[in-house]
């Protein structure tokens, strides 16, 4: 049976902590040690085999786009801009994925591109709907990307020390 990702993660961390730092009386080092430590955390929820937040993203991106093409159909004559939704296929590859967040970004940037320039053609309760919708997706991302990131070992990368 193999090891998941971040189980593979974690021992290489223990080792590190238990082996290495254990042996080791040069504060420099040590926090060396500690920023290995912090990057091999970071690998371990960013990694190829970590997509989940990925596709958070980009549901919480579609969700916004799904919403403001529906408030906008049929309250404006000005054009919206012309975004076709995409589904995400199974199984789809990290790379596939980090595009598709990009063309999500791509479209909510158009959509506020065109709220700004067509404010004076559309309500002001439909200009602040949209707009509500697509900042939402815009923290959700941050949000996930936060959530999916280990906490940085600053104080221990300068001080040597655990804790």
């Amino acid at each position: 049976m193999n090891n998941s990702f971040p189980r593979l993660i974690d021992g290489m961390c223990a080792t590190l902590r238990t082996e290495v730092l254990s042996r080791l009386d040069d504060e420099f080092a040590r926090g060396q040690v500690f920023g290995v430590i912090n990057l091999l955390n970071t690998f371990k929820v960013r990694a190829d085999w970590s997509a989940g937040f990925l596709l958070q993203q980009i549901a919480a991106q579609q969700d916004a786009l799904a919403g403001v093409s529906a408030f906008v159909q049929g309250r404006t004559t000005a054009a919206p801009p012309a975004l076709a939704l995409k589904t995400v296929p199974a199984p789809t590859s990290v790379n596939d994925l980090l595009a598709l967040r990009e063309d999500g970004n791509q479209a909510i940037v158009a959509w506020l591109s065109w709220l700004a320039s067509n404010q004076n053609a559309l309500e002001p309760a439909l200009i602040q709907d949209a707009h509500a919708l697509l900042c939402k997706a815009m923290l959700a991302e941050v949000t996930i990307e936060l959530k999916n990131s280990s906490l940085p070992m600053f104080a221990q990368m300068s001080s040597g020390q655990e804790g």
